[in-house]
């Protein structure tokens, strides 16, 4: 029997605007860069994503992504079952969503919140780390009263000492948890709102797994979603809870996470997935079926991942 040939890859670079920038405590987002991953096997084309240069093609994160992607994409259309199912059998294809939130001023920002409530988003996340922090946090709990969820994300923005003071400084406002307040955790056993490990888990995930309450998983920084899917696993079995999240990228990529989120609910209940990022970018690259409805991702019934 002829030795099978390698999967060819093709790469096509894109660049997305956002529709406004991003401020967070590592600077603006005003675009996304990066390159779409396509794999024709048998007739079946298999499409990943990746954030980054096609230079860094195929040895970062990204790019392992985005083949793994591709590859499920093809087998789960062979076996025809939606990607998810691949990863977990018994995976759970309807999946709540938190909203992030961008506008930059205080009016704005109260529209944006009510809005995103109104469309049915009960979790809504926040960056952090500027010095009107409180303000902007109080702005959002008062537009959408108590009865949603309010997430915040420091991306590791603080030291220990600081984090403490702010993180008691906005407890009273029903804070569900802070991703990343520090850049190491360390610390922060004090802390009166839950601490989430994000960049860390691509970092240093032993020590993400000893000091947080919660993991984000992110599968576009950590190398697939088999690699993110075990973390979660690790996560559960200590009694964490698992967020899956995107990395700001276009549709192919929010897609994987979809199914990687859909899959976490096979090991339990988890808080709100950070799916709905869609909503932030001017233009996309395909057309998006999985998009939020009613704060609900509802991945349908069909092989492959879109």
């Amino acid at each position: 029997m002829p030795a099978r040939a390698l999967p060819q890859f093709e790469l096509q670079p894109y660049r997305l605007r956002l529709a406004q920038p991003l401020s967070t405590a590592r600077g603006v987002i005003d675009f996304r860069a990066g390159y779409v991953v396509l794999l024709r096997e048998d007739g079946l084309i298999g499409r990943g994503e990746a954030l980054g240069s096609p230079d860094e093609f195929p040895h970062s994160p990204a790019a392992r992504y985005a083949m793994e992607l591709a590859r499920l994409d093809v087998q789960a259309q062979r076996e025809g079952v939606p990607l998810a199912r691949l990863i977990d059998r018994r995976a759970q294809l309807r999946v709540p969503c938190s909203a992030l939130l961008s506008a930059a001023g205080m009016p704005e920002l109260a529209r944006e919140a009510k809005r995103a409530a109104q469309e049915g988003f009960g979790t809504l996340k926040l960056k952090v780390g500027g010095s009107d922090d409180f303000a902007r946090v109080a702005v959002v709990r008062d537009a959408v009263g108590p009865g949603v969820r309010l997430r915040i994300d420091a991306n590791g923005g603080w030291d220990a000492v600081e984090a403490l003071r702010r993180l008691r400084e906005l407890a009273p406002l029903g804070i569900e948890l802070c991703e990343q307040p520090t850049p190491d955790l360390i610390g922060l056993r004090e802390s009166p709102i839950p601490v989430a490990a994000d960049e860390m888990m691509a970092q240093d995930p032993d020590a993400a797994l000893e000091r947080a309450q919660a993991v984000v998983l992110k599968p576009m920084a950590l190398g697939g979603l088999l690699p993110a899917f075990s973390l979660a696993q690790r996560a559960v079995a200590r009694g964490l809870q698992v967020i899956v999240t995107t990395s700001l990228e276009g549709a192919i990529g929010r897609a994987g996470a979809a199914h990687l989120a859909a899959a976490v609910l096979a090991l339990g209940p988890q808080p709100a997935a950070g799916l709905a990022t869609g909503r932030l970018l001017a233009a996309d690259l395909c057309p998006d079926p999985l998009a939020p409805r009613d704060g609900v991702v509802q991945i349908p019934e069909k092989a492959g991942l879109l």
